[in-house]
């Protein structure tokens, strides 16, 4: 049967032998196969994509968005990963970005409103990243100009042009009030026209123009004079102001430290009365001043300047609160600026007898924070005539007396006054006291309907326009982010009461406040506000 093979033999037991052979090779097969079919099967490969980002964001400032890739928890190098936005009900390609080293990709997108994206590829796709766009700025579309309480002075204007008196337009204005007569004693009003809290210079220059002037101290001594080529550099010093006489750039003379002094110039009345009539300067103030006295002090370590006028004549003629061509025959508006000299008297009444303020040294600024004075500026510039005649038309020279308002008990009546009613809200006109002050009422501060400054030619103030911006609204409101403004309630006057603003996120904070605390919280001429609207530009 084998033939070439060379089969060996046993002597003992040669059936058993074949048979443990087979045996063996039976039991290696077996556990061959075995091994085969135990064996665990190769593990599938997971791949993960994981998207960061979302967020709150303007449409200038965009955002970024990331992703890191893996497979089976470990970092994809070199992939292609597509970012996709949600438009309607589909998934839109917007770019591809390829992974680093670490499996990491990033990329800015600046969506104009809020967008839902993610990323993806073949094996994988992130979940939804919600990024919420909200206006890089709020446009504030208003009309008017001015806290809106008292004489609005385009309706004075305008009603002054169809033919209502002084008396009447005050009237109207300040209802339950009477225009009556006080005194004139000729007192004083101290003007601070230079000085801290807004001013921060350490040094000042007094001059005239032409004529003379001469410096005294405290006891009125004679420190020294001079003319027109002559000025005097103030500063201060451990004891009080000091001054330094210049003829051009040379030094003159110099004073040492008192604790006021006093510069006058010809033709007032307090020095040299029919000497020529000079008119002072005062480097860094507004105004130029043909009458009065200037008197220095330290304030803050700083020069304090206060002119001292007679309020009923040197006062207001010097005020500029109203533009004095108003008077003119061809505009009409001649009851409106003797309406205004009355009511400017009144104020400088009340506040001549509070008495004078500590920081200033003074009862009254030269600008907004009391009344608007430039002086010479004022009465001498153009159609400053006129204005001198209408306060002129106050003034009972005859009877020493001046004309007042006095309130329902025959006191000085508060006359606050502004430039321009606005409308809002479907409503025009003056507010109370109480809606834009947060003061006590006061009756013949109240709301009054104006159709006048409407009516008034050349009225600037109609409509206007400004903005705050997202991180502004972000303060007011106390929000992380703001989506939107509403006016959701309004005082008297049309004037805002009440902004509601709603968050990205949905939330909603609404902010009360005084007619005047919205104006200069929002920074705007008036708070007749009509919208807030959102901008991305």
């Amino acid at each position: 049967m084998w033939q070439g093979v060379a089969v060996p033999q046993t002597t003992a037991f040669p059936g058993r032998s074949r048979f443990v052979v087979l045996l063996a090779l039976a039991v290696v097969l077996a556990l061959s196969l075995a091994s085969v079919l135990v064996a665990p099967p190769a593990r599938a490969a997971t791949w993960s994509l994981t998207g960061s980002g979302g967020g709150t964001t303007t449409a200038t400032a965009g955002k970024t968005l990331s992703v890191r890739y893996l497979r089976s928890g470990k970092p994809v190098k070199g992939a292609a990963v597509t970012l996709q936005r949600k438009k309607g009900g589909s998934w839109v390609k917007v770019r591809t970005v390829r992974t680093g080293p670490k499996g990491r990709a990033s990329t800015t997108v600046k969506p104009t409103a809020t967008a839902s994206y993610r990323f993806r590829t073949s094996h994988a796709r992130s979940g939804t990243i919600t990024v919420r766009v909200v206006p890089v700025r709020f446009a504030i579309s208003g009309s008017g100009s001015g806290h809106g309480v008292g004489l609005a002075q385009w309706g004075a204007y305008q009603q002054s042009r169809t033919g209502r008196t002084a008396a009447q337009i005050l009237g109207y204005y300040y209802p339950g009030t009477t225009v009556s007569t006080a005194n004139d004693p000729r007192t004083t009003l101290d003007v601070q026209v230079l000085g801290p809290p807004s001013d921060t210079r350490t040094t000042t220059v007094l001059g005239v123009g032409s004529g003379t002037w001469r410096l005294t101290d405290p006891a009125g001594k004679v420190l020294a004079s001079g003319g027109a080529s002559h000025t005097v550099k103030v500063g201060v010093g451990t004891g009080g102001v000091t001054a330094t006489v210049m003829k051009g750039n040379a030094t003159v003379s110099k004073v040492s430290a008192r604790s006021s002094l006093t510069y006058e110039w010809s033709g007032t009345r307090y020095y040299q009365p029919t000497g020529t009539k000079a008119v002072a300067t005062v480097t860094g103030a507004q105004g130029t001043y043909r009458n009065g006295r200037l008197v220095v002090t330290k304030r803050s370590n700083r020069p304090n300047v206060v002119n001292e006028v007679v309020i009923n004549t040197e006062y207001l003629y010097g005020l500029d609160e109203m533009p004095s061509g108003w008077g003119s025959s061809a505009n009409r508006g001649a009851a409106a600026l003797q309406a205004q000299a009355v009511v400017a008297r009144n104020y400088a009444i009340v506040e001549k007898v509070k008495g004078l303020k500590s920081v200033c040294g003074c009862h009254v600024y030269d600008d907004t924070r009391s009344q608007h004075y430039t002086g010479w500026k004022k009465q001498g510039g153009g159609w400053g005539g006129t204005w001198v005649a209408a306060v002129n038309a106050t003034v009972q020279a005859d009877d020493h007396t001046v004309t007042v308002l006095r309130d329902a008990d025959g006191g000085f009546a508060e006359t606050p006054y502004f430039a321009s009613t606005g409308g809002a809200g479907g409503r025009r006109g003056t507010a109370t006291n109480t809606e834009v002050f947060g003061t006590a009422a006061l009756p013949y501060l109240k709301h009054v309907t104006d159709t006048y400054s409407a009516k008034a030619p050349k009225n600037p103030y109609l409509g206007w326009s400004d903005s705050i911006t997202q991180a502004r609204a972000r303060s007011i409101f106390g929000l992380s982010s703001v989506r939107s403004i509403a006016v959701t309630s309004r005082w008297s006057s049309g004037q805002v009461k009440t902004l509601t603003a709603t968050s990205a996120t949905g939330k909603k904070v609404s902010r009360t406040k005084t007619a005047d605390g919205w104006r200069t919280t929002l920074g705007v001429r008036a708070s007749w506000v009509g919208s807030l609207s959102g901008r991305n530009s």
